[in-house]
């Protein structure tokens, strides 16, 4: 069924990653407010560099918060089955890209991370098992069972995740948290995922899509709410859309937090919502 959507339109790739730094910013505000804990999930792809170490800090300068990720819980919302080491891994990309090792010079306490179990000595059933085993447990114990924020990317396919249109996952989705593929349509193919159910579980999801690889979909996905359009986004305020969202056609648009104070936030570059229409 369609459903309502607030779509950010940036001028580049530079502001959605800022405004992408201060949601998760925000969301880990209010969590640690709520529960002394705040349980994050995080895409591959190119949010690594999105969420770069100093891109974080500046967020939280923006917010006048102390940097810190103590008491952060970082999972993988998706993950390759390949050995630690491979540049095909998402963590390592985390690691090396994004804010989850800062260096102890900083001073800045890291978030506790979860990678996937080795690889090289078990099948993809037993990553797949494992790594539900750990989300479930750290969930039920910090963020009552369920994530307080999931950033996800998209392909040009319309996947999310390593949920691709077409494919099992996502014609029959699981009722488990974790689950995992070996016939990805996309190299390397055995991958672990979150399923539909704990996305969909979230207390909030960010997409954050640039380039126009990304508006055919987003051209089928979303459509302006009449009336809802302000001003052509700037370099310093994005544009906010209300868009209505077609759920049926890609695995991207399948995900809609449904809790009680759920959200779902895009954030787009020009160049991907230019086929935006009413």
């Amino acid at each position: 069924m369609p459903s309502s959507t607030n779509v950010l339109v940036h001028t580049d790739k530079l502001s959605l990653a800022a405004t992408l730094c201060d949601s998760v910013v925000k969301s880990s505000k209010a969590a640690m407010e709520a529960r002394r804990s705040f349980t994050l999930a995080l895409s591959g792809g190119s949010i690594p560099k999105m969420l770069s170490l100093d891109n974080m800090i500046a967020a939280f300068a923006r917010q006048n918060i102390e940097p810190s990720f103590e008491n952060w819980h970082v999972f993988l919302a998706d993950e390759r089955i390949v050995p630690p080491t491979s540049p095909d891994s998402n963590m390592l990309a985390l690691q090396t890209d994004g804010f989850l090792s800062p260096p102890a010079s900083s001073n800045i306490k890291p978030p506790t991370s979860y990678p996937i179990v080795d690889s090289t000595s078990n099948t993809p059933s037993e990553v797949s098992t494992a790594y539900e085993e750990e989300v479930k447990s750290v969930l039920g114990s910090k963020s009552a069972g369920v994530f307080d924020c999931v950033v996800c990317g998209m392909g040009e396919d319309g996947h999310t995740c390593s949920l691709f249109p077409g494919h099992a996952l996502v014609t029959i989705p699981s009722t488990n948290h974790v689950d995992f593929i070996t016939d990805s349509p996309k190299q390397p193919p055995e991958r672990i995922t979150l399923t539909f159910n704990v996305l969909n579980s979230s207390r909030g999801v960010i997409f954050a899509a640039a380039g126009a690889g990304k508006s055919d979909v987003l051209k089928a996905v979303f459509k302006k709410v009449d009336g809802s359009e302000e001003g052509p986004a700037t370099a310093s305020a994005p544009q906010s859309l209300v868009c209505s969202k077609d759920d049926s056609q890609f695995p991207c648009a399948m995900v809609s937090p449904s809790g009680d104070g759920a959200s779902l936030l895009w954030l787009v570059d020009v160049a991907a919502a230019a086929s935006i229409s009413r």
